[in-house]
């Protein structure tokens, strides 16, 4: 069950249909996973009010019903900034899970995703858009000029390290940094591919969707772009990472290179360039 929290909702079906913004003309929708974010969301909604002031856009929270209250907290950020949708998942979970949730109910041309930790750098938002000048995805990469992985320890690099080389091995994918959660992608790129009922394993969406696009539309269709960033330190809350994350990713990545998925029907509905 999924609960859209707004001031002004109809329920149509299993969803909350916000009535207030329904005919708003969106340029980018930023589609925020939540769960026990309760003390960093305020921070990051004041954040993205100011760094986004000069576009149309609007901030999707998809909380998984969190225990401390987090889709309370973005419904009473809703009276601050009209920009923002909240949907409450009732017994359902995991962050590409909402994401994609986020991303199917959003109206942007542009869609992007980050975490609501802190620990993703806001002020590299406006840099991903004007990427998408030319791109159909834009991602944020410890691994570009001017990234880096911040505070992690050694451990915690060989793993990322070692996840990227496997991507690459794996699934065939160019990103630097294929664990990144900080992106942007076109909407026809999305749609392309979400007729095929996707169900992405874990936390790692990035080279899920990316590799389902080269795989339906071409190696040369799908252009990439990547902006450096400095991962930062997370200061409220606790980390998701685990090696249950760790697991799904790998089993994400033979999963994409023994079940390839190919429809080249679909290449129709992206714009000629």
């Amino acid at each position: 069950m999924i609960t859209h929290l707004t001031p002004e909702t109809r329920s149509v079906g299993r969803y909350d249909v916000d009535l207030a913004r329904t005919n708003s003309a969106i340029d980018f929708s930023l589609v925020i996973p939540t769960y026990n974010e309760r003390e960093n969301l305020p921070v990051l909604l004041q954040r993205l009010d100011r760094i986004l002031a000069h576009y149309k856009f609007e901030v999707i929270v998809v909380d998984d019903d969190s225990p401390d209250n987090t889709w309370a907290e973005a419904q009473v950020q809703q009276h601050r900034y009209p920009w923002l949708r909240v949907i409450r998942r009732h017994g359902e979970r995991g962050l590409s899970s909402a994401v994609i949730c986020g991303f199917r109910h959003a109206r942007g041309k542009i869609l992007g995703v980050m975490d609501a930790d802190l620990q993703h750098d806001d002020k590299r938002l406006p840099e991903l858009l004007r990427k998408m000048g030319h791109a159909d995805f834009a991602v944020a990469t410890r691994r570009a000029v001017g990234g880096s992985d911040g505070k992690w320890n050694w451990m915690r690099r060989f793993v990322s390290h070692s996840a990227t080389l496997l991507a690459k091995l794996i699934a065939r994918v160019p990103l630097s940094d294929p664990m990144s959660g900080f992106f942007t992608m076109r909407r026809e790129i999305f749609t392309a591919v979400d007729d095929w009922a996707l169900n992405p394993r874990g936390y790692k969406l990035l080279v899920y969707l990316y590799a389902r696009a080269l795989q339906a539309l071409g190696r040369d269709k799908v252009r990439l772009s990547e902006v450096g960033y400095d991962f930062g330190e997370r200061l409220r809350g606790t980390s998701k990472f685990s090696a249950k994350v760790i697991l799904e990713f790998v089993l994400m990545l033979f999963d994409l290179r023994l079940h390839p998925r190919h429809d080249a029907a679909r290449v129709a509905l992206l714009p000629a360039r």
